[in-house]
């Protein structure tokens, strides 16, 4: 497999520039005190919410949920536009070239924010200097699925008939460079299993190949593969997160199941463009923050699958800038060229 990663593997030059501009966001009175806008208290019009991906998926909900919230305390609307096409980037190069004016925000993925830079050759777009990070909105942790006529229901017994059999058992994805398909290489670099890649154009199709037996394994997102799980389609084995969902509890984590320190999660962000106001970012983060910790905010995340993270912007720059170390390695080691 090549070992050659992009140029943007190198991240020591931005992640200076983070960390400062972070935090000034949460240190530097002088900057409070500096007028946010000149036209009048934010919003002053509509705000877009973009989302890189089609109607219907988990950031696409997620993104809906905490417009509707938002629109409620602000009086304005929070609108959420769809721009799929190029794994996110063609939504995320949108809120980067867009007027850091405070009415145009991404709901990012790990994809627009970590890994694109690993899999697309043309970023059109620099994730870490022309995005700003807002806050986290959730986490949702990933499940480890295999079909029903596999004979194992463990990790592992899994990973003892996967080394039986090199190169024997599929894996599927809903597509090159997605969270399941890293999550899934960072599984085989911890276990040493040869199992195959089979990219799909979505969670959907793969799922189902799995619930037919034509692919053997997958790890995608909960709230994708849960209702195959519930209704007995698939069997599922272990959650990817550090602990137990909350609502799954007698799933093991891939962790406990046999593989010390694994943790895999997808995730679900607010960013800016760069130089959007400091006050504009703060308020957005504080109203979110209000929200998701709520007893009814968090309950309905936790009902769609996503467990609530919240934070301050500066948190999230740093919890980036780690994502994009951890994939990297990840990447390297699945040899995942940029195309």
């Amino acid at each position: 497999m090549s070992q050659r990663t992009p140029a943007r593997l190198s991240l020591r030059p931005t992640r200076r520039a983070l960390l400062a501009a972070t935090a000034t966001l949460v240190a530097s009175p002088a900057l409070l005190r500096r007028p946010a806008w000149a036209d009048g208290p934010w919003p002053s019009r509509n705000v877009r919410f973009i989302v890189p991906f089609a109607a219907g998926g988990t950031t696409d909900i997620l993104a809906r949920v905490t417009a509707a919230k938002l629109s409620e305390d602000y009086g304005q609307q929070f609108i959420v536009e769809n721009k799929p096409g190029a794994g996110g980037n063609i939504a995320a190069d949108y809120v980067a070239k867009a007027d850091p004016d405070g009415h145009t925000f991404i709901v990012g993925t790990p994809g627009t924010h970590v890994i694109n830079q690993f899999v697309y050759k043309a970023m059109p777009f620099d994730p870490i200097r022309d995005i700003d990070p807002v806050i986290i909105i959730a986490r949702v942790p990933n499940l480890f699925s295999v079909t029903p006529d596999l004979p194992v229901r463990t990790v592992e017994e899994f990973v003892r008939l996967a080394k039986g059999k090199p190169g024997g058992y599929f894996y599927g994805t809903p597509g090159l460079g997605s969270t399941a398909h890293v999550s899934t290489e960072l599984f085989k670099s911890m276990t040493g299993v040869d199992i195959v890649h089979v990219p799909y154009k979505g969670s959907a199709p793969s799922l189902t190949d799995l619930v037919a037996g034509r692919i053997h394994l997958t790890i995608d997102n909960l709230p994708a593969s849960q209702p195959f799980a519930e209704s007995g389609a698939i069997r599922p084995i272990a959650v990817s997160s550090a602990k137990r969902w909350p609502l799954m509890p007698d799933i093991p984590t891939i962790a406990e199941a046999g593989v010390p320190g694994y943790e895999a999660q997808s995730w679900f962000t607010i960013a800016a463009p760069a130089k959007t106001s400091p006050e504009i970012i703060g308020k957005l983060n504080a109203s979110v923050e209000r929200f998701i910790k709520s007893e009814d905010g968090t309950a309905r995340l936790r009902k769609l699958g996503a467990e609530p993270a919240g934070g301050s912007p500066a948190d999230m720059g740093r919890y980036v800038l780690a994502e994009a170390e951890k994939w990297g390695k990840v990447a390297k080691f699945a040899g995942i060229k940029p195309e």
